[in-house]
């Protein structure tokens, strides 16, 4: 949503209360309806963007908007029923996700499996705008590299807690493998517990200030990104590319739609099959550098569309 914000000359805001257990979510999502209520008829924005998940938030500024006389925009990050929730509550929150985006003036997407999935929901106008990570400005650094690891080569990785992460999968490739050092970052409270047991080559590092982040992969040789979340077009991969990193990825549907040959790819988050592509990228230097090459120039495509999609994403919400 930074992002968005960015390119459409909003102002971005995050309203948390209650955060908490799960059964603090009914006063939550109550106290949050009033508290987004409140603060968007204190500011009368004549456009509203808003973010699903959570489809309250879009369901609350589409109230509003249609109280005031405004326009709503809403950036489906994922549609819930397909991804992550079934049953009864899963229909339920489809029937929500099915008349917002049916009533919001545009809707937006970031991969084109959530853009036909929002025009079969009944989506009146769809914009697909794929996530994008600005060039990495840092160069290799030498004392971030001694800093975190004494072997020749040094991996990353970067999650954000998903429980079909498969970070247990990219630490017995690294222990598998011999003259590298993995370093995994990510929220404490999510990754910590996962990550207790580790052998002397895989290091966690916790959130890293920004720039030291940026100069971490700047530094490194490679990076690697194992999930098995359905229709997931990790944002961690768009800022490998960013960095001119080889990157050993997950094989799906939208993530080569995006990619194509600039990743190297696994078909199963199997020990056997990462452990064998860990190995063959961090043994084969040229392999490394084929892959640096691919990454530049699809970082320079990359710019390319997004150029393109924020322009007519501009011109839309005009």
């Amino acid at each position: 949503m930074d992002e968005l914000s960015n390119a459409v000359g909003g102002t971005r805001v995050s309203i948390t209360l209650l955060y908490g257990p799960r059964y603090f979510a009914p006063l939550r999502y109550l106290a949050l309806f009033f508290r987004t209520l409140i603060l968007l008829a204190t500011r009368k924005p004549d456009v509203v963007y808003a973010q699903n998940p959570p489809i309250f938030c879009p369901l609350t500024s589409l109230l509003y908007c249609k109280a005031a006389g405004k326009k709503l925009v809403v950036d489906h990050h994922s549609v819930w029923r397909v991804k992550t929730i079934g049953g009864i509550l899963g229909r339920g929150i489809g029937f929500i996700e099915a008349f917002v985006a049916s009533a919001a003036q545009l809707n937006t997407a970031p991969h084109g499996v959530w853009a036909s999935e929002l025009q079969r929901m009944g989506a009146r106008h769809v914009l697909v705008v794929h996530d994008f990570v600005e060039r990495n400005p840092f160069r290799r650094d030498q004392e971030i590299r001694e800093r975190y690891a004494q072997t020749a080569l040094i991996g990353v990785a970067a999650h954000g807690g998903h429980p079909l992460e498969r970070l247990e999968t990219e630490v017995a490739a690294a222990s598998a493998s011999s003259g590298v050092t993995l370093l995994i970052t990510g929220p404490p409270n999510k990754l910590a517990g996962r990550l207790k047991d580790t052998p002397a080559n895989v290091k966690y590092l916790g959130m890293l200030p920004m720039e030291e982040y940026l100069r971490l992969k700047a530094s490194a040789d490679f990076a690697i990104n194992i999930t098995d979340e359905p229709f997931t077009l990790s944002h961690v991969l768009f800022e490998y590319v960013a960095s001119s990193l080889p990157v050993i990825s997950s094989r799906q549907e939208v993530v080569e739609d995006v990619f194509r040959d600039a990743l190297s790819y696994v078909k199963s988050s199997g020990r056997e099959e990462v452990t064998d592509t860990f190995r063959m990228l961090s043994g084969d230097k040229n392999l490394r550098s084929e892959f640096r090459e691919r990454a530049r120039s699809k970082q320079d495509e990359l710019e390319r569309i997004h150029t393109s999609e924020v322009a007519e994403l501009r011109n839309l919400m005009r």
